[in-house]
This record gives structure tokens, C-alpha cells and sequence, in this order.
């Protein structure tokens, strides 16, 4: 017996692996974000599989969603064109199944939370890579000091010279260890904890 769901969680599910994965494009490094959107998008291909999907129509979703998003990440010059993508969203969740239909409704307001995710989440996100990316060419940033924000173990996040960054890490660092920079990789850091100077021991008289 097929197995299917309502088409509205179907579609949620896929939009947000999309989202995760274009996400990932704009935070690298991590590998968490990665693994997350691939375990979203093959669930969500395989109950396709058993419901009346239009599969042309989910190539179009697939490909609106990810050119609105990736698009701009490419060259900003292009933004224009990336509505075009979100609008090959939108035709693409119209016709998602056969017989049955993804609300109206939702797909309106996933089209809104995508204007403002793209807004207010990425735009800022590649802002800031760009002026890590700047940093790291401007002033070598090996031999940098910070401290962990968020536990390293192997991956997590750091800041340094007032930037959070993604980080890894051979050895588990916990919040608020001091770290130096010893090696990048892209905008990615590799860090040890700081060794602690041992202080001179005053001679008794």
C-alpha cells in the first residue's frame, strides 16, 4: 500500500531542504546544515514517489527556488533576474500534484517568508563573508587570537577580530577557551587553545 502525506507537509518538508541547502552555500564549513538538507530532500523524494506528483512541476520547484537564491550569491548584478526563479517557484507548487493541491494559502506566504528570508537572512550572511574574505586577504589572519563561541568538536564557531567564524579544531574546545589561528581554509579557521604561559617562580631568599 502507497504510503503519502498531506501534500502541504510534503511540499514544507522539500521547500526547506531547498532553503538548507542554499543556506549551506552561503555558510560553508560547517558540514551540520549539509547533512540536515540532504536528510529533507531525499524524505521528501521518496514520499513523492508514492503520491500523484508531478515530477516536471517538482524540477521546476527545485530549479526556481534554487536560482532565486543562488543567483545573487553569484553576481548581485543579477538579482532581477532571480525573481524570475521565484516565480518558477511559485508555477512549479501550483502543479506540484495530481488531483490534489498544495494550499493556496501556503504557498503565498512560503513566497513571502522567501523575499524575507533572502532579505534579512542570506543577503546579511554574504555580506559577511565577504568582508571575511577581505580580512583574510588584507591582514593575514594566522597567528589571530580569539576565544570559542560555540563548542569546537571537530566544528564550530569562534570569534575573532570581532567576527564569528566557523572553526575546527583537532582537540574538544569548550565556550570561552582562548584560541589562536593556526591554519584557514576558505573562511573556515583552524584553531588550538592557547597555551597558558607558565610565570616565572620568584626564587626564595
Amino acid at each position: 500500500m502507497p504510503f503519502s502525506l498531506d501534500p502541504n507537509i510534503v511540499y514544507l518538508i522539500l521547500l526547506g531542504g531547498l532553503w538548507l541547502s542554499v543556506t549551506a552555500a552561503y555558510v560553508p564549513g560547517t558540514g551540520i546544515i549539509e547533512v540536515v538538507a540532504a536528510i529533507a530532500i531525499i524524505a521528501s523524494v521518496v514520499v513523492l514517489a508514492s503520491m500523484p506528483t508531478n515530477w516536471l512541476a517538482v524540477v521546476a520547484v527545485v530549479i526556481g527556488t534554487s536560482g532565486f537564491f543562488v543567483i545573487p550569491f553569484l553576481d548581485r548584478r543579477y538579482a532581477n533576474v532571480a525573481l524570475l526563479g521565484l516565480a518558477l517557484q511559485v508555477v512549479g507548487s501550483l502543479a506540484l500534484f495530481s488531483g490534489v493541491a498544495v494550499s493556496i494559502p501556503l504557498i503565498a506566504v512560503i513566497t513571502l517568508i522567501s523575499l524575507l528570508y533572502y532579505r534579512f537572512a542570506l543577503l546579511p550572511m554574504r555580506a559577511s563573508n565577504t568582508r571575511k574574505a577581505s580580512l583574510i586577504d588584507d591582514e593575514p589572519i594566522i597567528g589571530a587570537r580569539g576565544v570559542v563561541q560555540s563548542p569546537v568538536d571537530p566544528v564550530g564557531t569562534v570569534r575573532v577580530r570581532g567576527e564569528s567564524w566557523t572553526a575546527r579544531s583537532d582537540q574538544p574546545l569548550e565556550p570561552g577557551t582562548e584560541i589562536v589561528v593556526v591554519d584557514t581554509e576558505g573562511l573556515t579557521l583552524f584553531v588550538e587553545a592557547e597555551k597558558v604561559k607558565r610565570q616565572p617562580v620568584e626564587e626564595s631568599l
